[in-house]
């Protein structure tokens, strides 16, 4: 005679499909949740009448931890603008609290670093404010955070 097979009761069917929904739930919102167009490491912005590359090393950005920020400011014929002033702000997207701000200084002609320290994981706004002579530009992009 051979044993009989157990059948799984309905509550244990119940939970198990539960249990399947929720995680794909949960994986639908982590996926949707990352803005599909992240922003790269490397991005490029107008300026007035010259041209900036801002890029961020180590990319996605550490949380709480120095992260190089640096932009190469050029003038409309490709030369290095030098002796700009640059703060950098940087926000942490639909939080009322937790911005981080720092200034930027000159490391080589038109270049210029300082270290941003994202405070919590997710996706920042930043925010450059380059004053050159009677000149005034603001340059935003969005950064990724991660542990």
């Amino acid at each position: 005679m051979q044993p009989k097979a157990k059948s799984t009761s309905p509550l244990y069917k119940f939970l198990f499909l539960l249990i399947g929904a929720a995680l794909l739930v949960a994986a639908a919102f982590t996926l949707l949740s990352e803005p599909s167009d992240a922003a790269p490491p490397i991005t490029e912005h107008a300026l007035g009448s010259g041209h900036a590359i801002w890029s961020i090393n180590p990319y996605p950005a550490k949380v709480l931890r120095g992260n190089r920020f640096l932009i190469d400011l050029t003038d409309e014929s490709g030369a290095a603008l030098q002796g700009a002033s640059l703060s950098v702000n940087l926000e942490m997207m639909d939080m009322v609290c937790g911005d981080y701000a720092f200034k930027m200084t000159e490391a080589s002609p038109g270049q210029y670093s300082g270290d941003g320290v994202p405070l919590m994981a997710g996706t920042w706004k930043a925010t450059v404010t380059v004053q050159t002579g009677d000149q005034t530009y603001t340059i935003v992009r969005m950064l990724k955070a991660i542990h």
